[in-house]
């Protein structure tokens, strides 16, 4: 995916606090619930660790997908065109695997926290539907859908949920093939998901930004976390490692998602 819409690397404001100054610990866990209980409007942020813990691959860890398949064969609009029955094969095999995943902890405590009266916006990188799975209603998905196909010929777009597909690659009314409606490397960020967002932070005080499952590796994420931040939210990386955040944050609760998310509600 190309990153042209946002910087690469934004400084960050030196009013923010250090990821490993403050409380620890379980002092931190109950310094982000307080902040969950009296907050009116979350943004989350989520990434391939979130949905990793129901059994979904990953792409750049040890055992990623990218480990074993080249992206450039199977994730670039060259290596559809090149070759759309093998691209198509590949992530009819990702869709059969996808639709035996159910949602985790963390996608249910997330689901949880959206109340009357508490606003939370999802924007996540994952092409799964397991945050609507677990009841979140508002989540923007901003590298596509593993269940929706694309008509590169008249902008046709679909939700396909058939598993497997009885063809390959499915065609459109048109005449012309489908491609899966996922961004794929060298391509922009849709324009409708990056307006939904840009809506959001033009709408006012964001109490809290959960940075979850992500190594924040796009400058785009990084960009909507100082967003979020300079807008007036506590800054919150959930991550059993260090990532991209770095020093930005204001406070790193280390661990899985699905055992750190439920403790704060």
């Amino acid at each position: 995916m190309t990153e042209e819409r946002y910087p690469e690397s934004p400084s960050p404001p030196p009013s923010l606090l250090k990821g490993e100054g403050g409380t620890k610990g379980r002092e931190d866990v109950a310094l982000v619930r307080e902040r969950v209980a009296a907050a009116k409007n979350v943004m989350v942020i989520t990434g391939a660790g979130i949905s990793a813990e129901s059994g979904v691959p990953t792409f750049r860890d040890d055992n990623g997908l990218w480990k074993e398949f080249n992206p450039l064969d199977y994730a670039t609009r060259e290596a559809f065109r090149r070759d759309p029955v093998k691209v198509w094969k590949w992530y009819d095999e990702r869709r059969v695997n996808m639709a035996q995943a159910r949602p985790n902890p963390g996608h249910l405590a997330l689901a949880a926290m959206a109340r009357p009266g508490r606003r939370v916006f999802i924007v996540t990188q994952n092409v799964d539907d397991l945050h609507e799975q677990a009841g979140s209603k508002e989540v923007v998905h901003i590298h596509g859908s593993l269940w929706r196909t694309r008509c590169e010929r008249d902008g046709t777009v679909l939700e396909n949920r058939e598993t497997p597909l009885t063809e390959v690659p499915p065609p459109c009314m048109c005449g012309e093939i489908m491609r899966p409606d996922i961004v794929w490397f060298g391509e922009n960020l849709p324009w409708q998901p990056v307006e939904q967002i840009h809506h959001y932070f033009l709408e006012g005080r964001i109490d809290l930004c959960l940075v979850v499952g992500t190594e924040a590796s796009f400058g785009y994420i990084l960009q909507w976390a100082l967003q979020a931040h300079e807008a007036g939210a506590m800054l919150v990386d959930v991550n059993p490692r260090d990532s991209g955040l770095g020093s930005i944050i204001d406070v790193h609760l280390r661990g899985k998602a699905g055992e750190v998310l439920p403790k704060l509600l």
